[in-house]
């Protein structure tokens, strides 16, 4: 009868705790790191657009370019609390193309809930 009593006392308290955690969806987390991608490639794309007639400049711009990481997956997010109720410290496997060469490195990074949006930190 005890067992029955626990077992019936984690399943009423299972989904409170659930319900509770405000931490960020994979979905919201993975959507913050190709922003934070596309961003980038809108800063090479505004300089190249700036080089204008400028061969020098050009020349760097697309060299440049070559080397900028082209995002290919985000997987394995994970996501806990750290600092306080809004500040959430996330892992991630993430698969990008630099040059050419594909690789997978496992990144951590903060994800903060400010005025009900969320924002990746460093």
């Amino acid at each position: 009868m005890k067992s029955f009593k626990k077992l019936a006392v984690i399943a009423v308290l299972t989904p409170l705790f659930v319900a509770c955690s405000n931490s960020p969806s994979e979905s919201t987390v993975e959507g913050l790191i190709e922003a934070q991608y596309e961003q980038a490639n809108s800063m090479m794309d505004d300089a190249m657009a700036n080089a204008e007639n400028d061969e020098m400049a050009k020349a760097m711009s697309s060299m440049m370019e070559g080397m900028m990481p082209e995002l290919e997956s985000v997987e394995n997010i994970n996501c806990d609390t750290t600092e306080g109720e809004n500040t959430y410290m996330c892992t991630a496997d993430i698969t990008q193309t630099i040059g050419g060469n594909s690789a997978t490195n496992k990144t951590s990074f903060k994800v903060y809930q400010v005025n009900d949006e969320w924002v990746l930190g460093n």
